[in-house]
């Protein structure tokens, strides 16, 4: 269902933030090898920071969660404690410094070693944060969208980490009226490493609390950062400077509002969760756990979800998808006519990683994460075909656009 508001395209925004640092020590997420080991004090604060776009009667929040994943049932409990008419992106930044986030996972009830399992105190814990965050946002004076820029600029921070990865070297900041309202790269949040025993943002924490604004990761299945200094924290502060440098420097070009905004969800028709080949002996364990894990934390449908802000088309993707299909995603869109396209992962969802037919077969750590078999990016492919077909760019909302809805739910 298409969401687009039938009036002039004058758009608001409200902002918030919201620590959403645990009150006791949870286990860790991100590394495997630390085997449950819990978070020590004397780590950095953890946040949630959202972003609330309106026009007219349609209200989107974009929240760029500091944590590993967001599980479908985390994406479901937040989206209860809403207003009905507040339609919902919820993104982790992917920081292996932060709660392990299967324990939010309703799915995730087997014991496997070096996963946590779930907890519904913390679910319903992390939800009421997250949508209270929301809620204040809500609460929050409108700032009119005026003079919106794109600035686009090339830090050189990531890498490929696999066979024939090409990351994606740009990065965006959108600003309003000078403000900067929120940010785009594409490299895995993995500065620190699994000996760290503490809370950290990783550099999307860094760059956010520099920039006063949340921080959406792009396709990052194959993308790592690039380490400049010896130490964690001299590689998070060099990142972040030569981050911030860039975007001081980035002129930025006068975003495009004559579409307004829009807002969809198409759902990806995936089929049953299956380990990769590899699976079982990468991770020890027999082939019948193997399958049984997998059918159990990996979801058995997922979906895409679609935010236009005027002439730029986020779009999220519930997963880790290679840099490969990221382009192929963005190019469906430029065709489409967007002029700019953003493919944000961790988005509403977590299928886990997600490659190209070719790459999935070469295996490899980033294989072993890949439960829904070597077809599953053709099925997004298809599910972004559809997506597409409710935009028409060309269009002012009111004309060929779909009727204004009360609420973004399925």
């Amino acid at each position: 269902m298409l969401l687009a508001a039938l009036i002039a395209p004058t758009v608001f925004f409200r902002t918030s933030t919201i620590d959403v640092t645990p009150p006791e020590a949870l286990p860790l997420g991100g590394y495997t090898e630390r085997q449950g080991a819990v978070f020590s004090e004397g780590g950095d604060r953890l946040w949630s920071r959202c972003v609330v776009f309106e026009q007219g009667g349609l209200r989107v929040a974009v929240v760029s969660l500091e944590a590993l994943t967001v599980p479908e049932g985390l994406v479901e409990e937040v989206r209860g404690r809403l207003p009905a008419n507040v339609s919902l992106l919820l993104t982790a930044t992917h920081t292996h410094s932060a709660p392990d986030s299967q324990m939010l996972n309703p799915r995730m009830t087997l014991a496997v070693p070096g996963i946590a399992s779930y907890q519904p105190r913390w679910l319903a814990w992390y939800a009421e944060r997250i949508a209270g965050g929301v809620r204040e946002a809500l609460g929050s004076p409108p700032v009119l969208m005026t003079e919106a820029r794109l600035a686009v600029f090339r830090p050189g921070l990531n890498r490929g980490r696999r066979a024939g990865a090409r990351p994606d070297p740009k990065a965006v900041v959108v600003r309003v009226s000078g403000q900067n309202l929120f940010a785009w790269y594409s490299a895995h949040a993995t500065i620190h490493e699994a000996d760290r025993k503490t809370l950290s943002g990783d550099w999307p924490g860094v760059v956010a609390s520099r920039l006063g604004c949340p921080v959406l990761t792009g396709p990052i299945g194959d993308a790592a950062p690039r380490l400049i200094g010896a130490s964690a924290e001299e590689r998070l502060s060099a990142f972040a400077e030569r981050f911030l440098q860039g975007s001081s420097r980035a002129v930025g070009s006068r975003m495009d509002w004559a579409g307004g905004l829009a807002f969809h969800r198409e759902p990806v028709r995936l089929g049953p969760p299956t380990p990769h080949p590899e699976f079982a002996s990468a991770y020890k364990v027999p082939q019948p756990l193997a399958e049984a894990a997998v059918n159990r934390f990996a979801p058995q449908g997922a979906e895409l979800t679609f935010l236009r802000l005027g002439s730029l088309l986020l779009i999220g993707f519930p997963g880790e998808p290679s840099s490969a299909l990221g382009r192929r995603l963005e190019s469906m869109a430029h065709r489409r006519g967007f002029e700019t396209a953003l493919v944000v992962s961790h988005a509403n969802g977590w299928v886990g990683y997600v490659l190209e037919p070719a790459d999935y077969d070469r295996g490899g750590y980033e294989g072993t994460l890949s439960f829904h078999g070597r077809e599953a990016s053709v099925r997004f492919v298809e599910a972004m075909a559809r997506g597409l077909k409710q935009f028409s760019p060309g269009t002012r909302p009111g004309h060929g656009w779909a009727k204004a809805c009360s609420s973004g739910r399925r």
